[in-house]
């Protein structure tokens, strides 16, 4: 998982594989948080490489969200506006599968459990979280009480991971 915000982006861009660099200059040059809530193609035919979903959000209680994980797209979670914790935890084998959808939707659910040794981060305006698919990741949790947030995720396709 990497963990930044816009203030740190140029200094820290060189750092980070080519497809989050250009994942986040598309979030900054096109003025991602400014359009609808929708889905915007970035790359690929149909979008298919990579690709904006703009939302808007309630956050809810942690316990009320539950762990996913990913098989072919890594996030890039931009938080435009509100504040939002998200918690991760690294993917291992007792990880238990409630739901999974990888091979419809690309996204598995996992249990909630107590006894996870789960990383929370707590996000504000600017920042950004990406989870690549090695990170099951809580994303929308409050942190005090609920808000509405505006967050961008941008899906980055694994073959443009392994260029």
């Amino acid at each position: 998982m990497i963990i930044s915000d816009v203030k740190h982006f140029e200094q820290e861009r060189h750092l980070w594989p080519a497809a989050i660099t250009r994942g986040i200059d598309y979030i900054l040059n096109r003025k991602l948080g400014e359009l609808e809530v929708g889905r915007y193609d970035l790359e690929g035919d149909n979008g298919h490489l990579m690709y904006a979903n703009v939302q808007e959000v309630v956050t809810r209680p942690k316990e009320e969200q539950s762990p996913e994980s990913h098989l072919v797209y890594t996030d890039i979670q931009f938080l435009v506006s509100g504040e939002e914790r998200l918690c991760f935890y690294k993917l291992h084998e007792g990880a238990q599968i409630t739901d999974s959808k990888f091979e419809t939707h690309d996204f598995t659910l996992y249990a909630s459990n107590s006894n996870e040794n789960e990383t929370d981060v707590l996000l504000k305006p600017g920042m950004f979280a990406v989870c690549f698919p090695s990170d099951i990741h809580r994303p929308n949790c409050l942190i005090t009480e609920p808000t509405t947030n505006k967050k961008i995720v941008v899906k980055v396709h694994k073959d443009l991971l392994h260029l």
